[in-house]
């Protein structure tokens, strides 16, 4: 039988649903039940006048998980009590909140609740596909790397990670061996699963490795990864600019044999760097990175890059160092083919 609604339930909402870290999380939803009282004539002193009766007289509700057929009980509120005295209509519908519960052993995707109504002894249902998301995962991280400080002004960092399941990610970047730390709050990026941040180091930031360390959260539980990313700060002379590269897709999910765009912005120091090549690579799941293609900015310092993924991949962009600018490369994005 299709999950669909029902005359009896014309809405039936259903609020953030996912699988845990850890302890159970619920799920609400609510469910608009149609014509649930009806006039009838009063007795005793309201004689010869309307009066409201339920005409929904129990409502029930239940929930299916991704891959099973059989349903589980979930909690729901009777419609209440119709209004006292005499009235002149019934209202059209009533809202009631029920909920159920998700653990962290439970798969994510397509759950199924219900909602049974009965009237006149008969029972009717109601049903609608709720997206169950996945338990929050850590994929992957990328900060600018190097981070070249020098007396010419602050120098931008930016922060990208890839996470399932969260929704909200924070960051600390901090000196490996002691020193300075910074704090990050990530936003969410355009892909599904992709967060970002862009912060600055000055020139008196501790040299050296530094470390990314993470924490995504959903619904109060978080999932903490001490070693995201690591990366360099060094100081250069204000006589040799820094660059930096912006990377971004225009779809992290995409049909076989359909398109996906490359594209992003490189700058020497602050300003466009124009008729820059940059370099795309590609890196599959557990490899290493491989060169893809060359693409020449413009005179804004735009690039661009269309092409047709045959298999699932990480993508980023690089610009090679020269006597008067250092290279860079940028956070990367990653392209489900499907």
């Amino acid at each position: 039988m299709a999950c669909e609604l029902s005359a009896d339930v014309t809405a039936l909402t259903i609020s953030d649903a996912y699988v845990p870290l850890k302890d159970d999380a619920t799920a609400t939803f609510e469910a608009t039940i149609k014509n649930p009282y009806k006039l009838v004539e009063g007795t005793g002193d309201l004689a010869g006048k309307k009066v409201l009766q339920k005409d929904v007289t129990a409502v029930k509700a239940d929930f299916q998980r991704v891959g099973e057929t059989s349903w589980n009980d979930a909690t729901i509120e009777q419609v209440p009590a119709p209004a006292a005295g005499a009235q002149t209509a019934a209202p059209a519908d009533v809202k009631v909140k029920g909920s159920f519960k998700i653990n962290k052993d439970n798969k994510d995707g397509k759950w199924s609740v219900r909602v049974l109504v009965t009237r006149d002894g008969a029972t009717k249902e109601a049903c609608k596909e709720v997206t169950v998301d996945p338990k929050v995962k850590f994929v992957s991280a990328a900060v600018t790397d190097p981070v070249v400080i020098t007396t010419a002004g602050d120098t931008e960092v930016q922060v990208r990670a890839s996470v399932v399941g969260a929704d909200s990610v924070k960051g600390k970047l901090y000196a490996t061996d002691g020193g300075d730390s910074i704090d990050v709050t990530l936003e969410k990026g355009n892909g599904a699963t992709s967060w970002y941040a862009d912060t600055y180091f000055d020139y008196s930031f501790t040299t050296g490795s530094w470390t990314l360390e993470l924490e995504a959260s959903r619904g109060g539980q978080a999932l903490e990864v001490k070693t995201a990313d690591t990366f360099t700060v060094r100081k250069g002379s204000s006589k040799k600019a820094s660059s930096k590269i912006s990377f971004d897709v225009t779809a992290n999910k995409v049909k076989k044999g359909k398109a996906v765009r490359l594209y992003g912005k490189v700058y020497r120091g602050s300003r466009a760097y124009s008729g820059k090549m940059v370099a795309l690579y590609y890196k599959k799941k557990g490899g290493s990175w491989k060169f893809a293609y060359y693409v020449k900015a413009n005179s804004s310092g735009k690039y661009s890059k269309t092409l047709k993924p045959k298999f699932d991949a990480y993508w980023r962009a690089a610009v090679s160092g020269t006597g008067k600018t250092y290279g860079s490369k940028s956070g990367y994005e990653y392209v489900d083919v499907r």
